[in-house]
C-alpha cells in the first residue's frame, strides 16, 4: 500500500557519537591509571572488612533484664553453678565477663566490679580492631585521588608539549586520568567514611551494653540491701 515506517534520527547523528564515548566499568577504570590500583584495593578492603566487623559484632549477645534476674536469683540461692551456666550460654564478651564475676561474687563488691571492668577493657580493643583501617580508606583515597589527578595534567602538559593544543584527543588521555582518580577516590571515600560510623556507632553500643550489665550486676548482688541499711544506720 506504499505506507512505512521512515527512521529519522532527531540528532543528527549526535545519539550514536554519545553512544559511542561510552565506556565499559573496565575501560573506564583502565583510563585512572596506575593511581586506580591502590583506590580500588583500598576499597575492595574497607567493603571486606565492614562485612567481617558487622558479622563479628552482631554475634555479641548483650545480657537481657531475664537473664541478670536468673544470674542473681541462682546466686542469691547460692547456686553458684547455676548462674555460671547461664552466664556461659550468653557467648561472646559479655558471658565471659559475667561467668568471670560469678566466680568471684564472693568477694567485695569493688574488687567484682574491677573484674568486669578488666574483662571490658579487654574486649574493646577486639571489637574496634580494623576500625583505624576504615578511617585511613576514607582520609587516603581522596589523596590517591587528588595524585591521580597531578599525575594526570603532568601527562597532558607533556602532550601539548609534543603535539600542541591542535587535536583534544591526544590530551584526552592525561584529562581523563586526572578526573577518573579524583571520581574514584571520592566514591572509596564517602561509603568508608559512613561504614566507619555505623560500625563505630554498633561497638559503643556493645560496649554501653557491657557497663548496663555490670551496674545492674554489681547492684543485684546478694547483700546489697543489707550494706544499705548498714550505712544508712551509721549515717543516722
Amino acid at each position: 500500500n506504499g505506507k512505512g515506517s521512515f527512521p529519522v534520527d532527531a540528532s543528527l547523528g549526535n545519539a550514536v557519537k554519545i553512544q559511542a564515548t561510552r565506556d565499559s566499568l573496565v575501560v573506564h577504570i583502565e583510563k585512572g591509571g596506575p593511581v586506580m590500583v591502590p583506590i580500588l584495593l583500598l576499597g575492595f578492603a574497607a567493603v571486606g572488612i565492614f562485612l567481617f566487623k558487622w558479622l563479628q559484632v552482631g554475634r555479641v549477645r548483650v545480657a537481657s533484664p531475664s537473664d541478670l534476674t536468673v544470674i542473681l536469683s541462682a546466686l542469691d540461692l547460692g547456686d553458684e553453678q547455676k548462674a555460671e551456666s547461664h552466664a556461659r550460654k550468653l557467648s561472646g564478651p559479655v558471658g565471659e565477663m559475667l561467668a568471670s564475676a560469678i566466680t568471684h561474687f564472693r568477694e567485695r563488691k569493688e574488687y567484682v566490679e574491677e573484674v568486669m571492668y578488666e574483662k571490658m577493657l579487654e574486649t574493646r580493643p577486639k571489637l574496634e580492631k580494623l576500625l583505624p583501617f576504615l578511617a585511613l580508606s576514607a582520609a587516603a583515597a581522596p589523596l590517591l585521588g587528588l595524585l591521580g589527578t597531578v599525575t594526570g595534567m603532568i601527562n597532558t602538559f607533556n602532550m601539548i608539549t609534543v603535539f600542541g593544543t591542535g587535536d583534544p584527543k591526544t590530551l584526552a588521555g592525561g584529562i581523563s586520568e586526572a578526573l577518573i582518580t579524583t571520581e574514584f577516590g571520592l566514591v572509596v571515600a564517602i561509603p568508608s567514611l559512613l561504614l566507619h560510623a555505623i560500625l563505630s556507632r554498633k561497638v559503643k553500643g556493645v560496649l554501653g551494653s557491657m557497663e548496663q550489665t555490670t551496674v545492674a550486676f554489681i547492684n543485684g548482688l546478694p547483700g546489697t540491701s543489707q550494706e544499705t541499711q548498714f550505712f544508712r544506720k551509721n549515717n543516722d
